[in-house]
């Protein structure tokens, strides 16, 4: 079932002031951040986890989930789609699940058979992989869920402006799906988009289900 459209509440945002510093694009990406955080912290909890439910349930649901014997997925934390029933359900079907672990600027992804056992709070507060875990190279799933702050219809993505993402994709196999997961709020017709930046190839929301990137 689709759930029927949001109608987002007015609430005041900070104003937003462009840094003379940066380009053009930049500062759009900076504004573009800002004002879709607000709008994504502004959707109350039971209506956070009703929305992400859709979208697992779409993710879960999908011959592109149920065919990747090896995945990589996001952890979620604060307004973010909650994953971690994806997580565990991937762990229950037998899928090799992994998830990242910020190296320097860098993220590794780790293998976790029990979220109980294998996890614990890291870099920025996120559930982290323990030491024990094995490490999977990047080259290794078929499968990436990729967070992010606000997407277009290209794919295109503005994270938290850590660039951690950013990089891993680009050692991404082009072979590999990369599926972003988001709320409709955050997604918009485009964003700035430098000549590095790798574009996902799907995005699933709760209103609009699977969205094939162009």
């Amino acid at each position: 079932m689709i759930p029927p459209p949001r109608e987002h509440r007015e609430i005041r945002r900070p104003e937003f002031v462009a840094d003379a510093r940066l380009s053009a694009a930049q500062n759009e990406k900076r504004r573009l951040r800002q004002r879709h955080l607000a709008l994504r912290d502004e959707i109350n909890g039971p209506e956070a986890l009703t929305l992400s439910g859709f979208v697992r349930n779409e993710l879960r649901a999908s011959e592109i989930f149920q065919r990747a014997e090896c995945l990589s997925s996001y952890i979620s934390i604060r307004s973010e789609v909650g994953n971690h029933g994806g997580i565990l359900r991937s762990i229950e079907a037998g899928k090799i699940t992994c998830v990242p672990k910020v190296f320097g600027k860098e993220l590794r992804l780790f293998r976790i058979r029990n979220m109980a056992e294998d996890l614990a709070p890291g870099t920025f507060g996120v559930l982290e992989p323990l030491p024990h875990c094995e490490e999977i190279p990047v080259e290794v799933p078929t499968l990436h869920i990729i967070p992010g702050v606000v997407f277009d219809l290209h794919g295109n993505r503005i994270g938290y402006g850590k660039g951690y993402y950013d990089r891993f994709l680009r050692r991404v196999p082009p072979s590999a799906i990369t599926v972003g997961l988001a709320f409709d709020c955050q997604v918009v017709d485009s964003v700035p988009a430098e000549p590095t930046d790798v574009p996902l190839k799907y995005l699933i929301t709760p209103e609009r289900g699977w969205i094939r990137c162009s």
